[in-house]
């Protein structure tokens, strides 16, 4: 297939490209800044898309002749003075889904947020807002919703994994929050799996790992996960410091915590693991296979 692929020089686009390529499908890679593309995507055929001036299908028309599927992986975490939710999670992708609909596109896979059709962030709510509109369009759409990411390259993996080193682990309040990480592995693996299905599966899939973990337990996970034989100490935190932290958060550039990432955490990250153990034929890798210690 020929398959145009936006964010292709994110975490999971990047990882994406890899694996349609080596499937032998031919990748049209969309990203801001070609001249800044990796080498993973110098053999991709590249196309220069500003998001924030694609907002409607007549920014995309051309771009979508002659191609089979659409996968869309653009996302960010927080806006900026130069990228909102707004366009780059919802005006965005809804015009490229319009345009290639319209082209007679006969895939689309929208690589959304799990719990976007309840959040009430605006970053859940933007994802949605796209979610929505391409559940409408007459096409086979599948709307893939992870729960956190982990792998290499990934900031939350990176964040989650070095706080579980500590000698003492600060735990926002008791720890209790609730998450299913997935492995990148396994979400490139069930995309594929998706666009060469016979028929697609569509509609909201969830990707998660096999076990849902308490914020806790997630960190005693890591820490073994990543050979570390002591046991995990931890530190509660109160609820009200953290929320001060989180309001300071989000007026500072660059730090994770902020007001929103704090609710998302408290609503929790889960799903059905069989969805996505149906797709790959197996399991999802539990976070013991996360580090390659696993024998």
């Amino acid at each position: 297939m020929k398959i145009l692929l936006t964010g292709a020089s994110g975490f999971i686009g990047g990882h994406l490209v890899q694996a349609l390529r080596a499937a032998g499908h031919t990748v049209v890679a969309v990203v801001r800044r070609p001249e800044r593309a990796g080498r993973h995507l110098q053999q991709c055929e590249l196309m220069a898309v500003d998001f924030n001036q694609a907002t409607s299908p007549a920014a995309w028309q051309e771009l979508v002749q002659g191609i089979d599927a659409v996968v869309n992986a653009v996302g960010i975490l927080r806006e900026s003075r130069n990228q909102s939710f707004s366009v780059i999670h919802h005006l965005a992708p809804v015009a490229l889904f319009d345009a290639a609909a319209a082209a007679g596109v006969q895939r689309i896979v929208q690589i959304s947020a799990l719990g976007a059709d309840t959040g009430t962030t605006a970053y859940h709510r933007s994802k949605k807002a796209a979610d929505d509109h391409l559940a409408t369009l007459q096409v086979a759409a599948a709307i893939v919703q992870p729960s956190v990411v982990f792998g290499r390259g990934s900031g939350s993996a990176r964040l989650f994994g070095m706080v579980s080193r500590l000698p003492v682990i600060p735990l926002p309040g008791d720890g209790q929050q609730a998450l299913q990480p997935v492995h990148i592995h396994d979400l490139i693996d069930g995309v594929v799996e998706l666009l060469e299905a016979q028929p697609m599966p569509t509609g909201r899939l969830p990707f998660v790992g096999p076990e849902a973990l308490s914020l806790r337990e997630l960190y005693v996970h890591l820490r073994q996960a990543q050979g570390i034989s002591s046991p995990a100490r931890f530190l509660s935190i109160p609820m009200t410091f953290i929320e001060t932290c989180a309001r300071v958060g989000s007026h500072l550039p660059g730090v994770m915590l902020d007001r929103d990432t704090l609710t998302m955490l408290n609503q929790g990250s889960v799903g059905d693991s069989s969805v996505l153990q149906q797709l790959l034929g197996h399991p999802a890798r539990p976070i013991a296979h996360y580090y390659g210690r696993h024998k």
